[in-house]
């Protein structure tokens, strides 16, 4: 096959994947509002970087740094691995899982159709960092007074960039073959990645990101990647070692030479490998084990929700939004070094919150093209309410539980407090599956909409997520108020009233308010009609 024609098979698969990206992006509002925000968030970076560069080139004539090849080597190896974190992001949730993968594959090879793909970033995200990097090379070079420094410092850049990007992506791709060869490790796949998740959480509530990064750099600094700061050293005529920066540039461009079929080879794998399977017997067994709690029916329905969920995480993301609401008062936890009374208020109210939003919020949407046989069960709209109410409930409520009491335990919330406010934050978990029953029979949504990058999924309409959440803060209201010391002080009464009227007053607005809901949840599903 001829260069020409490769290469034009790689445009167009290139141009297609931006077009179809550009379409995905503009049929969804919230993305396409999500993607504004990144730009706009972006943009005093872009402009950040090349003033940082025109600045620094001033000090760095002047000899103001004590020791510039340690602080070049620094910011080299900080561009490196934000490109291998944002490779090892891209690669994960989107680039490597293309749509009509196994279609493509039919008409073009994998080396192509990675070539393309690889073709859309470049295009999407590279030129933009071209032209940024450019902007600051020029700064440089006119604050420095050396005209060399410029060239010197695009070429650094751009090898940091691309080999940072390819490291991450080839890292991914290790970790994404040995997942769809290993049963152990894809079963592992969510745990291993709430684990990550809760490492990330960890480091920035924590402010401890130097304490991270100090090892990489230790690491990485007297390697070829720190090495590519000398060059702009080099250029400006300060004191640098020529061989070390020459070096550097070999390397990664052998490494960017080498790194391609690797690349390729790695995708190859991936694409063209057969895969296991993990859930083969968990309905049944799942089933078995919930026969005795629930009726066949239900008990049915709730194996359906967890295995959907085990399956595809992101489709229940949403329902972690909530956990938002705690960023302050874990930071504040984190600072302090001990738990202060907003931690488990905040819980009380968040725990019921993400009960009622995992399951019940969706229930005529959530069966998808199954719904017409779910419908010729007997007792359709009893069963597929009451089991979603309970796959919700059988999480929810023993994690909101556990987590009040602990974190109230080692509060100063007294022992009566924190067993009020866990009695009442169960009851209002209790409530809150069948308060959100209705309001996602009134709001359905039957079509998938794009959860992440890379994948869809049929998830509650944002305005019952909305909807929902006013509603369940109203119920949970009166119980965080009353638990909250000041309320009773300005009362002159003992607290333990206070609290035993909030908790009176969440559960019987919630057990009304339940009741309503999956009354009319239940009679939508029996009488659901299709158009």
């Amino acid at each position: 096959m001829s260069m020409s024609v490769t290469l034009g098979r790689t445009r167009s698969i290139g141009r297609t994947e931006i077009r179809r990206r550009w379409r995905s992006l503009r049929a969804q509002p919230a993305q396409l509002a999500g993607m504004a925000l990144s730009v706009l968030f972006l943009l005093p970076v872009a402009i950040g970087l090349p003033v940082a560069a025109y600045f620094g080139g001033g000090i760095l004539a002047e000899g103001s740094i004590g020791a510039p090849v340690d602080g070049t080597r620094r910011v080299a190896v900080t561009i490196w691995l934000a490109a291998a974190a944002f490779g090892g992001f891209r690669g994960y949730t989107m680039l490597l899982d293309p749509d009509c993968r196994d279609g493509l594959l039919t008409t073009v090879s994998h080396g192509q159709l990675l070539a393309g793909l690889l073709a859309a970033e470049a295009a999407l995200f590279g030129l933009p960092a071209l032209l940024v990097c450019s902007a600051a090379g020029a700064l440089f070079a006119v604050s420095a007074g050396a005209p060399l420094a410029a060239p010197a410092l695009l070429v650094a850049a751009a090898l940091l960039l691309s080999t940072g990007f390819g490291t991450g992506l080839a890292v991914v791709l290790l970790f994404k073959n040995a997942g769809v060869r290993s049963r152990l490790l894809a079963r592992l796949r969510t745990l291993a990645f709430t684990v990550l998740f809760a490492a990330y959480m960890g480091v920035f509530l924590t402010q401890s990101v130097g304490a991270v990064l100090d090892p990489l750099y230790w690491l990485f600094m007297p390697t070829p990647i720190g090495w590519l700061g000398e060059i702009v050293l080099v250029a400006m005529g300060i004191e640098a070692s020529t061989l070390l920066a020459g070096s550097a540039v070999v390397v990664g461009v052998t490494g960017l030479a080498v790194g391609t079929p690797v690349l390729g080879q790695l995708t190859a794998w991936l694409w063209y490998a057969d895969g296991i399977e993990t859930e083969h017997s968990a309905s049944s067994v799942g089933a078995g084990r919930l026969g005795g709690l629930l009726p066949g029916p239900m008990a049915g329905v709730v194996t359906v929700d967890w295995t959907r969920a085990r399956r595809a995480p992101v489709s229940i993301s949403y329902a972690l939004y909530p956990l938002f609401f705690l960023f302050v008062p874990i930071a504040e936890t984190i600072e302090t070094g001990r738990v202060g009374r907003l931690l488990p208020l905040a819980l009380s109210a968040c725990g019921p919150w993400i009960t009622g939003a995992l399951f019940t919020l969706n229930v005529v949407g959530n069966e998808g093209s199954v719904l017409p046989s779910t419908l010729l069960a007997p007792n359709p709209g009893r069963a597929l309410v009451g089991g979603h109410i309970a796959a919700s409930a059988l999480v929810g409520l023993p994690l909101t539980g556990v987590a009040v009491a602990a974190t109230g335990l080692v509060s100063p919330l007294s022992g009566a407090a924190v067993a009020t406010l866990t009695i009442g934050s169960l009851l209002v978990a209790a409530t809150a599956g069948p308060i959100a029953t209705g309001i996602g029979a009134l709001l359905p949504r039957y079509e998938a909409v794009s959860v992440s990058r890379s994948s869809e999924a049929v998830i509650p309409s944002t305005f019952a997520f909305g909807i929902y959440s006013v509603v369940i803060g109203i119920v949970a209201l009166p119980l965080v108020v009353g638990h909250v010391s000041a309320v009773a002080g300005f009362l002159a009464v003992p607290p333990v009233a206070i609290a035993a009227v909030g908790i009176g007053v969440s559960t019987v607005v919630g057990a009304v308010l339940g009741a309503v809901s999956t009354g009319y949840a239940i009679q939508r599903v029996d009488r659901f009609k299709f158009d």
